[in-house]
């Protein structure tokens, strides 16, 4: 599945962070609010759109 939804994602066993094509980041078995959290470290980081 693909989605940009923290909350759908959290359901997943493995949420994988990808820009432009590639991998940058991968999270294990987990909650929704983990998957946002890792969201707005990354694009703090500049390494997502």
């Amino acid at each position: 599945m693909v989605t940009h939804d923290p909350v759908a994602a959290g359901y997943a066993d493995r949420v994988l962070f990808l820009t432009d094509g590639r991998i940058v980041d991968e999270l294990v078995r987990p909650a929704a609010g983990a998957v946002l959290d890792r969201t707005y470290r990354l694009e703090a980081k500049g390494a997502t759109s």
